[in-house]
């Protein structure tokens, strides 16, 4: 008998988790501390959680100051997501202000960010504790970074 479904095949990915978070700073947390069980249910290291509840931190972050300009009834939407090995979050505002693209590939000149300027800080940052990221922007619908982690 021949079957088509076999448990050793990739399961299906769970169902995507979704956060509806005020634009208030603090509230990154729930999205921090929502990815990092996420992570640890699927055997993460403690390294890797830690790298990508920073991460989780800097775009939300950046999601409340940059892209929706401190505006308190904006909100900022995480979806976490898994397929087999890879966890990924995006983090989207709503578009109050576009992000740089050039910002977050080179290593952020640290005088300038000490004296408050916007040098993508929280971009390089990001970069360095995922293996994939992208950013992307939709006119009237909001920035979004998609960051995705393998399990190691």
């Amino acid at each position: 008998m021949r079957r088509f479904w076999s448990p050793k095949r990739t399961q299906p990915a769970e169902q995507p988790i979704e956060l509806r978070l005020p634009s208030t700073l603090g509230y990154e947390k729930v999205a921090m501390d929502t990815v990092a069980t996420v992570a640890a249910r699927m055997g993460f290291r403690p390294d890797q959680i830690a790298g990508l509840r920073t991460a989780v931190s800097e775009a939300v972050t950046n999601a409340i100051e940059h892209g929706n300009s401190g505006i308190r009834n904006a909100e900022v939407h995480v979806v976490i997501t898994v397929a087999g090995n890879a966890l990924t979050v995006r983090v989207r505002d709503q578009h109050y202000r576009r992000f740089n693209r050039g910002y977050g590939y080179d290593r952020p000149d640290l005088e300038r960010a000490l004296q408050g300027e916007d040098v993508g800080m929280g971009m390089w940052l990001i970069r360095q504790f995922v293996d994939e990221v992208e950013w992307t922007g939709v006119p009237g619908q909001g920035n979004e970074v998609r960051m995705v982690l393998r399990c190691q």
